[in-house]
């Protein structure tokens, strides 16, 4: 049965996106399209979730001239939110796709990310608490309806609360457990994908899935071998960890009677790489392995590679076209536990 997905962005960004020819640093570039949308990688999950047949909300801050359009552009899509209204401004952050790959970027989009507003303890207590009512709504206020790809008769069998993207400057240990906490208290599964300290505070909280990069993953534990770091996290207190790599695809792992060994509970990658804008894949990833985490391990990450790879082809985060999932989920390539 379906989840119920609560997608918190706690530094969301007003995303623009920029094709261009081709990316020439130092040089002055003809943008050739542009696309400005509510973003952050909570709203690419909520939004992901909902196509994937999944009620979802995003929850998120908003302040300063950008939160009126944002959470206008969350409307005009459909998508429900509950926003806190912070004193700080939402940031931007802005993509540059180029359609050709040059020699410095292989074809890769260049991403230029704004800090963001700090939250003062009120607002972040106030982010908190939206989230655990989305979580576990008072009596008589109702939830998002089930998304539109659900099939009939669809229904929400468990929530999981996904906190996803960078955390805004100022965050603390206190506060990262103080989330994951309340979200527990209020009977919430906790998917957390951020980067830094907050993977390791995530991990001190118990979260009952982390889905760090192999990047991130080295960067944050100080670990150069991949087991090594995904040992750690299971050392503080995660309770699940999909580490993913990008044409290599996403691994699953469970903690060992050895924590110096975790287990390979899964694998799963597109048996052929497909081109695009990769920005947002990782999102679409986060959703999929939130809207049905009762399925076993081999579904699960097929889902989340067909879905990650169908990001790839939109030419903005968090889209993706069901067809598309629903067509690469026939090639993608699953190994079971080990």
């Amino acid at each position: 049965m379906t989840a119920r997905v609560v997608a918190l962005t706690p530094n969301p960004a007003w995303d623009v996106t920029y094709g261009v020819d081709r990316l020439v640093p130092g040089e002055s570039l003809r943008v050739r399209t542009v696309v400005g949308r509510a973003g952050g990688k909570g709203v690419n999950v909520a939004r992901v979730a909902r196509v994937l047949g999944a009620p979802s909300v995003a929850v998120c801050p908003l302040g300063g001239p950008l939160a009126a359009p944002f959470a206008a552009d969350l409307d005009a899509d459909g998508q429900p939110a509950a926003v806190v209204p912070v004193a700080g401004a939402v940031r931007q952050s802005v993509a540059v796709v180029p359609a050709q790959a040059g020699p410095e970027d292989r074809g890769h989009p260049t991403v230029l990310n704004e800090p963001g507003p700090a939250l003062d303890d009120a607002e972040w207590a106030a982010l908190v608490a939206a989230c655990v009512a989305q979580v576990r709504p008072p009596a008589g206020v109702g939830v998002p309806d089930v998304g539109p790809e659900a099939p009939p008769g669809a229904a929400a069998s468990a929530v999981v609360a996904t906190v996803s993207g960078s955390l805004p400057p100022g965050t603390t240990r206190e506060r990262v457990l103080g989330l994951v906490g309340a979200l527990h208290g209020a009977g919430a599964r906790v998917h957390v994908d951020v980067s830094g300290p907050g993977l390791l505070w995530a991990a001190d909280a118990g979260a009952d899935l982390l889905k760090p990069n192999r990047s991130e993953l080295a960067e944050a534990t100080g670990a150069d071998d991949l087991v090594d770091g995904v040992a750690e996290l299971f050392r503080r207190g995660a309770r699940a960890v999909v580490v993913t790599d990008g044409e290599r695809g996403l691994t699953a792992y469970a903690p060992g009677a050895d924590t110096a060994r975790p287990v390979v509970v899964g694998r799963a990658r597109l048996a052929e790489p497909v081109a695009g804008n990769p920005t947002g894949a990782g999102d679409a990833a986060m959703a999929a392995l939130a809207v049905d985490p009762d399925q076993p391990w081999a579904r699960r990450l097929a889902l989340a590679a067909a879905t990650s790879a169908a990001a790839v082809l939109q030419p903005v985060a968090g889209a993706v076209d069901r067809a598309d999932v629903d067509r690469l989920h026939t090639h993608v390539h699953t190994e079971p536990e080990t």
